[in-house]
């Protein structure tokens, strides 16, 4: 278990050290390979195979679904590689029974969503909902985020 504080903190890691918020972009960074395929049900998921970090996305995802979903693997990549070895449980994207996944959540939205962003959208007196909808991103991540701002 990661303290939630050094979740975000990773994240923030990350996005300093790459220079952008772009998943596909920080995935390429950190040498994690993208595979995109056909995965039934499944909306993607991390591995290590032979040492080599890899990131599994559903090709049925739409590009803003594919988005959200890379940086949600990209922290698994971040928090969770020796859980990767030897695979992941199959859990929904915004699972609240496993920790690690929350982890991943947690990460995601603090990689995908700008402190400047919310506080702008929270001063106009924006919703959760219109926040979501304003930047594109699931409520969940949003509830995230203002969560660990303190705007909720």
């Amino acid at each position: 278990m990661i303290a939630s504080k050094e979740v975000i903190a990773r994240a923030k890691r990350a996005v300093e050290k790459c220079g952008t918020r772009d998943p596909f972009e920080i995935a390429r960074m950190c040498k994690a390979e993208l595979i995109i395929k056909e995965l039934g049900s499944l909306k993607g998921f991390y591995k290590i195979i032979y040492r080599n970090p890899f990131i599994f996305l559903n090709k049925s995802l739409s590009a803003a679904d594919a988005r959200i979903v890379c940086a949600h693997e990209i922290g698994h990549h971040a928090l969770h590689r020796e859980y990767a070895r030897i695979g992941f449980e199959e859990f929904s994207l915004f699972s609240e029974n496993s920790r690690r996944e929350y982890e991943a959540n947690l990460f995601a939205a603090e990689l995908l969503i700008a402190d400047e962003d919310i506080e702008e959208l929270c001063e106009y007196g924006y919703s959760q909902n219109q926040i979501a909808a304003a930047l594109g991103i699931e409520e969940k991540l949003v509830e995230l985020k203002l969560k660990y701002c303190n705007k909720i």
